[in-house]
């Protein structure tokens, strides 16, 4: 009778439902994190929105990129990526200047405030991320990350 019952509640919590699933790709884990990023963000002086930081990063590693590439990093459609950089370029994170070879094409530039502030950012960033993995094992995290690959490229295979 004790390995039926064993065996029955292995197998309930193996059983994982399409809503679980879906709740763990896009439900509250994600939103937690961002929200505690964007207070630790706001803690540390620095006012700036996950979706602001996700451009910036980019830029910091490969400063001068154009609009469409930086959409295209971000997952983000045109307008939403418009947007993202005119806010920037109000909070003078970034300048945006006509390429060389092509003055149609608008480029995007690191501003001094968004170079100063990179250590500081990422400082916060890799703390987040610490306290949000307390716990978890390098080996996890490596399961963790291979599964949400598979994930990137079966979704990719389907491209809208």
């Amino acid at each position: 009778m004790f390995k039926q019952l064993t065996t029955f509640f292995m197998q309930k919590e193996t059983i994982i439902s399409n809503e679980d699933k879906y709740n763990l790709l896009t439900g509250r884990t994600p939103i937690l994190v961002a929200r505690h990023l964007s207070h630790n963000l706001k803690k540390a002086g620095i006012n700036m929105t996950k979706e602001q930081w996700s451009v910036l990063a980019i830029l910091w590693k490969t400063d001068g990129c154009s609009q469409q590439m930086l959409a295209k990093q971000t997952y983000r459609d045109k307008p939403s990526i418009t947007r993202l950089i005119n806010h920037l370029e109000k909070e003078e994170y970034v300048i945006r200047k006509p390429a060389k070879n092509d003055k149609r094409l608008n480029l995007i530039y690191l501003t001094n405030k968004a170079k100063s502030i990179e250590k500081e950012v990422i400082t916060v960033m890799n703390e987040t991320i610490e306290t949000a993995t307390k716990g978890i094992s390098d080996t996890e995290i490596e399961l963790i990350k291979k599964a949400f690959y598979t994930i990137y490229q079966n979704l990719q295979k389907q491209t809208l």
